[in-house]
């Protein structure tokens, strides 16, 4: 049995951490020569086109929905299609639809448009009047939803039915985490493409681009604007919040995934996205290596074998002459362990004084 995970340029660094933790082979491209039996895990897996995978291969997150939850509109759109999710999906409307919407009053300002395909706060449009709403248009905005007024923003980690962790956002204070996670960013892009970076000179051009930054972002609450996740216990969320996540990871037919999702002022809660390759670190990544392990091993665990059943014996029937007689001597339990001497049934068939007799004969000897 061959264990995979598959994963994207932008999944990657988690990718490689999980596949390392679960001995695992990580790979950027499809695995070849996968069999029946084998397990594969999609995290983030980015594909153009729907792809086949082999009958009888586990797979946990097909990519073929990680396809349909990366695009962030239809994902939203089959989300709030579903009955049971209708209430937690704010309507959207793509580029051609969205100003008639307006004038229809289907959607008021402030709204929010995005591309179809984002990541973090990129591709963020707020847009408060129409002439900004042309302008997004014109930047290449893809969809727009209103722009709901958050009291707390979540990130849920649903695995097979669960949550199974839960951090939130919190404001992150000074200046050394918005440039700690600049200067991540920039060193990763360094080292994927040979380029040598001074760590000093970049500490020092952070450190100052840091204080014309205005942070927290009120808007776009992102770890590159003023925020950090912090963990909150799954026990100490309400119920409907997830639900709701945990209905979002089923609609967009996933194993797992992490669910931005929020409660508003006023009350009500609200899906944002939901992610197939969360980064992940600390004890999210524990988290998510204890869950994997006990499910590959339930994967590898093999089958057990079927049961044999007996069938109930029939009720015995009270017959006349030889059938009568058959019913006495062969209990209808032991009679699959009898061997029938050919001469016998012969003489008890002749016996029989109708075809009814020997048809009920017939039944006792086949119990």
């Amino acid at each position: 049995m061959a264990k995979h995970i598959w994963f994207s340029s932008a999944t990657d660094v988690t990718g490689r951490a999980l596949a390392e933790r679960l001995n695992l082979s990580g790979t950027r491209d499809k695995p070849r020569n996968l069999a029946a039996g084998d397990i594969l895990i999609g995290w983030g897996t980015k594909i153009d086109r729907n792809t086949e995978i082999p009958n009888g291969v586990h797979v946990l997150n097909h990519p073929n929905a990680i396809r349909k939850c990366r695009n962030k509109y239809e994902a939203l759109k089959l989300m709030g299609n579903h009955r049971d999710m209708a209430d937690y999906i704010t309507k959207v409307f793509n580029k051609n639809e969205i100003a008639a919407s307006i004038v229809a009053g289907d959607i008021n300002f402030p709204i929010v448009g995005r591309k179809n395909f984002h990541q973090g706060g990129k591709d963020f449009w707020l847009c408060l009047t129409s002439s900004h709403l042309q302008s997004a248009l014109n930047d290449g905005a893809q969809y727009f939803r209103v722009f709901f007024d958050t009291d707390i923003e979540y990130r849920l980690h649903v695995f097979n039915g669960h949550v199974i962790y839960a951090v939130k956002k919190v404001e992150s204070p000074g200046e050394d985490h918005w440039a700690a996670q600049r200067k991540e960013k920039v060193m990763d892009y360094a080292n994927k493409n040979n380029v040598a970076v001074d760590a000093a000179t970049l500490d020092y051009v952070l450190g100052h681009l840091a204080k014309e930054a205005q942070l927290p972002d009120r808007i776009i609450r992102s770890n590159k604007r003023g925020w950090k996740f912090t963990n909150v216990r799954v026990n100490n969320l309400s119920a409907n919040l997830k639900n709701a996540a945990i209905k979002a990871v089923e609609v967009l037919g996933l194993e797992f995934g992490a669910v931005d999702c929020a409660k508003l002022q006023g009350g009500g809660i609200t899906i944002i996205e939901a992610n197939s390759g969360p980064g992940l670190q600390g004890n999210t990544l524990e988290k998510y290596v204890e869950v994997f392990t006990a499910k590959i091993a339930e994967l590898e665990r093999p089958a057990p074998a079927p049961r044999k059943v007996r069938a109930p014996a029939r009720p015995r029937r009270a017959v006349a002459g030889a059938a009568a007689q058959a019913n006495e001597a062969v209990p209808a339990d032991d009679a699959a362990d009898i061997a029938i001497d050919p001469g016998a049934m012969r003489r008890m068939m002749n016996a029989c004084a109708n075809d009814e007799e020997a048809r009920r004969l017939i039944d006792i000897i086949m119990q």
